[in-house]
């Protein structure tokens, strides 16, 4: 009976997390937390006989919302099975050889963000839906426009229907760039993607920067799995990046893929029967399809003791809480903390100095708390602001606590507002980090964002305080007079202006070309929703923060200490370059452009950016660092340019 008593509690519980996670797309435990819970459930559903109707291990998690009309899916949409063995992995594609046709397996990423099937008749785009439940999802389809890579028409050699399915994320850079932008940032691209995708409003959904990646072409069906990625592609959408390798080979092939230096979110891998014919008659359960398996990333624990918290007011007033704990290596690499996302968090850890914590890195890339084994709940958070001292409140943002400094004078804000400012990608002064910033505004050298470009007056006494030595004041001043010579997208997203982040500047800076431009157009009523990217709330940010007399003084005064120069790059039109129409890949490191900048100019030229190099791809730029994709490209013959011949080429 107790262990009964268990499984429904382990139902209640994992009911509550599922809502938090699918519905309301903000998680309050972590996966491995949730994995945890869900591998107890599933052995005591195997060790009592007893499967409770609704149980997480026999249905799909997640709910229709009730705002978004509900469609039935063609087939049931289930998990995949889950290993953190990879043992376990070689042993399932084994089974290949004892009936399939093809004996080989598919390894490709398990992207972590909101599933969604795209249906077409008569090649046009009719509907994109959500997994919702499994047997029924969301109509999503007036989204359409907000996510990047979903071909709005097909080919005239599609077939007359074709429903794919695949994964919309948002990249790890714009994950940040977003979140620098809003009052509560994400916990993690998932739930952005989650959250962006089913916003009812279509202009706000353009502002996410979604992409879409393909991974199962179920109709029509195919023979081979491989065959219907290379279908895929043909048909216009990115794929899911993936090998195709037999079962001898499948250890090595997981191996060759590393989550730390992938551009996306993911939690794992897929590895899938290559033969779906196969797959298919091996059945499936209420939870998931018996042919393909996911390898979950082992997420190794390591002990280490709890010492304490920090707190660092943002520009905000919200105060991010962070975890330190003894240093311990974890994958290859020495960590000493791990933020804790809100207030709630830090509760549920019952923390003490001196407990013990089993930590690790979430995908192997973000260090995080597993467990307080001692759980003394003797640390109390201080009550004041470390750098004000006003009273620290917590305070409640839809279901989520948040412990928040309410001075609106609070030096540190002003200190994060500085940091922003001068950080790489906006004005990019090197060698104003936090800690130097703390240091000049405390000591009053730093009283305003015009302040910078003054400080070489007061190098004589700058250079009595701890830590500054006359070179690295002359680094600084040298720093401050470079950053003089910008570019209007950059200067607008430095004075962190909700939702007016790089992206939205280049937009900008595009639509009007020079600051008294843009700030005519806000005088005379201009409606900035029209513009392509800007839905109604980020043009509504711009227009009350350029409408508040404060505000726009001190844009007109870093306005003064600057020299706006012309763009680097202004692409020619589309049509008038060789790239026009064109797939292009581009991989290892650029020079001239980030990884969303390059995307971002091979669209301005009319050309198809994609992740994966197939017989389909055009051309591949490669810069040093250059790996599979390159080997891939030399392979199939396709043209490889450096850099400096792509711009080159593109610009006649």
């Amino acid at each position: 009976m107790e262990k009964l008593a268990r499984v429904k509690e382990l139902i209640a519980q994992l009911r509550l997390e599922d809502e938090a996670y699918y519905v309301e797309d903000n998680p309050r435990i972590s996966d491995k937390q949730y994995d945890a819970l869900f591998d107890e459930l599933a052995a005591l559903e195997r060790e009592t006989g007893v499967i409770y109707a609704g149980s997480p291990t026999a249905r799909v998690q997640g709910k229709v919302l009730d705002s978004l009309r509900s469609v039935h899916h063609t087939k049931p949409m289930l998990s995949a099975d889950k290993t953190k063995d990879i043992q376990e992995v070689e042993k399932f594609a084994c089974e290949a050889w004892k009936a399939a046709f093809d004996k080989r397996v598919v390894v490709s990423w398990k992207l972590d963000g909101l599933t969604l099937v795209i249906r077409y008749k008569n090649r046009v785009l009719v509907e994109v839906i959500t997994r919702g439940n499994g047997e029924d999802g969301e109509d999503v389809t007036h989204n359409i426009a907000a996510i990047f890579g979903i071909p709005k028409q097909l080919p005239a050699y599609a077939p007359s229907y074709v429903e794919v399915r695949g994964e919309c994320v948002v990249s790890w850079v714009n994950f940040q760039e977003i979140n620098d932008g809003v009052e509560v940032p994400y916990s993690h691209p998932r739930n952005l993607a989650a959250g962006s995708v089913r916003l009812l409003n279509p202009e706000e959904a353009k502002t996410r920067r979604l992409q879409f990646l393909a991974f199962e072409l179920v109709k029509p069906k195919p023979v081979l799995i491989s065959d219907s990625y290379e279908a895929m592609e043909q048909l216009g959408f990115d794929v899911v990046p993936h090998s195709v390798v037999s079962a001898e080979d499948v250890v090595e092939a997981v191996n060759q893929y590393e989550p730390e230096n992938y551009s996306l979110p993911v939690d794992g891998l897929i590895v899938e029967y290559n033969d779906k014919l196969f797959g298919e008659s091996l059945g499936a359960t209420g939870h998931h399809e018996r042919c393909r398996i996911a390898l979950k990333w082992k997420d190794e624990t390591y002990p280490t003791k709890f010492r304490g918290v920090l707190l660092r007011p943002t520009r905000t007033g919200r105060v991010s809480l962070t975890a330190l704990f003894d240093p311990v290596k974890i994958e290859g690499s020495k960590v000493t903390k791990a933020t804790l996302h809100n207030y709630d968090i830090f509760s549920s850890l019952e923390l003490g100095v001196g407990d013990t914590l089993q930590v690790y890195k979430a995908n192997k890339i973000i260090p995080a708390i597993d467990a307080n084994e001692t759980k003394s709940g003797t640390y109390k958070l201080p009550e004041t602001c470390p750098c004000c001292g006003d009273k620290l409140e917590v305070r409640k943002v839809e279901k989520t606590n948040f412990l928040v400094c309410p001075n609106s004078d609070c030096s540190a804000k002003h200190v994060r507002m500085y940091e922003h400012f001068c950080g790489r990608g906006y004005m990019n002064i090197k060698g104003l980090s936090g800690s130097t910033l703390t240091k000049l505004v405390e000591n009053g050298f730093i009283t305003s964002r015009r302040s910078i470009y003054y400080l070489s007056e007061h190098k004589d006494e700058i250079a009595k305080l701890e830590g500054f030595g006359n070179r690295a004041i002359e680094k600084l001043v040298a720093a401050v007079e470079k950053s003089r010579d910008t570019t209007l997208a950059p200067f607008l997203a430095s004075f962190g202006i909700t939702m007016v982040g790089r992206h939205a500047g280049k937009i900008l800076e595009k639509q009007f070309g020079t600051l008294d431009a843009l700030l005519t157009a806000v005088d005379s009523g201009f409606d900035f929703s029209v513009i392509k990217d800007f839905g109604p709330m980020r043009s509504q940010y711009l227009r009350e923060f350029f409408m508040n007399e404060k505000n726009r003084e001190g844009v007109l005064e870093i306005a003064a200490e600057v020299r706006f120069k012309e763009t680097t790059f202004s692409a020619p039109k589309a049509g008038d370059n060789p790239f026009a129409g064109k797939t292009v890949v581009a991989t290892g490191s650029l020079e001239k452009f980030s990884r969303d900048g390059i995307n971002e100019f091979l669209e301005s030229l009319g050309a198809k950016s994609s992740g994966s190099v197939s017989k389909k791809t055009d051309y591949v730029v490669a810069g040093p660092g250059a790996g599979s994709k390159l080997a891939k490209a030399q392979e199939l013959g396709i043209p490889v340019l450096s850099e400096e011949e792509f711009l080159t080429m593109a610009n006649g």
